[in-house]
């Protein structure tokens, strides 16, 4: 079938779901005469796979911009209608977090496969170098940095971690969040570099932590180091992924925007990006807070914060794999 015949032949049903969302809005307990309510959904789902369809035979740009369109004002109308009936923002923000993000997650998992492989090839590496070349850290680390790290995970310290330049593990609380949100949009932000950027980071910021984990279990200081960083390190090593992934999605639709033009492959990437990153948000502000009032304390044995930090770990594992799916899927 050549462009214009799909056009022409679909062009009455696009119209007619167009005067139906139009209907909804201005009045919203009303259908619109020619679409009976019940079937909205099922003609926005052809409308979506119309979509598809265009852009998979590559269709000209100004039609799948139409078309996108249509299916953005489509999906908002409906849903948005749903979220309100619902409870609007919060139920929104369930959603995302029961659903939304480990099912975007999922679909993106090339790209998070490329920085998990990035970030924590070098991290675990740098772990195993140490061990058997301790040397190998002052290439990477002036040895005032590597005394004042060594000065953070002491044995006896009072708490460990970063300085207390705050007085309050609120205070603190507000720190960590800075910071890493700080790290976090580096990374993404390399991905305006056709990705490079994003890569970079991730390389750096996995051979940096490994080489002070692996420095630091090397020199003897194994428990403070490991006990202070197993609770959080499972939000926070995967909001960094999650946040390389949303990068190397921005990345991608530079390098290789297909047919169409780059601004409508970041249109097209760039949701998908945006949903990874605020998942990777929210699981920075969950490392933030324990890092915070549970990671430093000191009060509390080795052991429980290793059990803590493996147990935080398979929660994510779990809801990573198994949340949002429908059933059959």
């Amino acid at each position: 079938m050549s462009e214009a015949e799909f056009e022409a032949k679909h062009a009455a049903d696009w119209e007619a779901l167009d005067r139906a969302i139009a209907g909804r809005k201005r009045k919203k307990k009303e259908a619109a005469e020619e679409i009976p309510p019940q079937d909205v959904p099922r003609r926005f789902r052809l409308l979506v796979a119309h979509l598809a369809l265009a852009r998979d035979r590559q269709y000209r740009t100004s039609l799948i911009d139409k078309l996108h369109a249509r299916v953005v004002a489509a999906h908002l109308a409906i849903h948005g209608a749903r979220a309100e009936r619902r409870g609007g923002a919060l139920a929104q923000l369930r959603e995302f977090i029961v659903s939304g993000f480990p099912a975007e997650a999922r679909r993106q998992w090339p790209y998070l496969l490329v920085a998990a492989i990035t970030f924590f090839g070098p991290f675990l590496g740098g772990i195993f170098v140490l061990q058997y070349f301790p040397d190998f850290v002052f290439y990477l680390a002036s040895p005032e940095q590597l005394a004042q790290i060594q000065s953070m995970y002491a044995p006896g310290n009072m708490r460990y971690g970063t300085a207390r330049e705050a007085d309050t593990d609120m205070m603190m609380f507000g720190h960590y969040i800075a910071n890493n949100v700080r790290i976090d949009f580096q990374v993404v932000a390399g991905g305006a570099f056709f990705g490079l950027g994003t890569l970079a980071a991730l390389l750096f910021n996995g051979i940096f932590l490994g080489a002070v984990a692996g420095y630091l279990t090397q020199i003897g200081y194994g428990e403070t180091f490991w006990g202070f960083v197993a609770g959080h390190s499972a939000p926070e090593l995967l909001g960094l992924v999650y946040a390389g992934g949303a990068g190397l999605l921005i990345g991608h639709a530079l390098i290789a925007p297909g047919r169409t033009t780059r601004a409508e492959a970041l249109r097209r990437n760039g949701v998908p990006a945006a949903r990874l990153l605020y998942g990777a948000a929210l699981m920075t502000v969950m490392a933030a807070f324990i890092e915070a009032f549970w990671s430093s304390r000191t009060s509390l044995p080795f052991g429980i914060k290793i059990a803590f930090g493996a147990t935080l770990a398979a929660v994510f594992f779990i809801y990573l794999t198994f949340a949002g799916r429908q059933r059959g899927s």
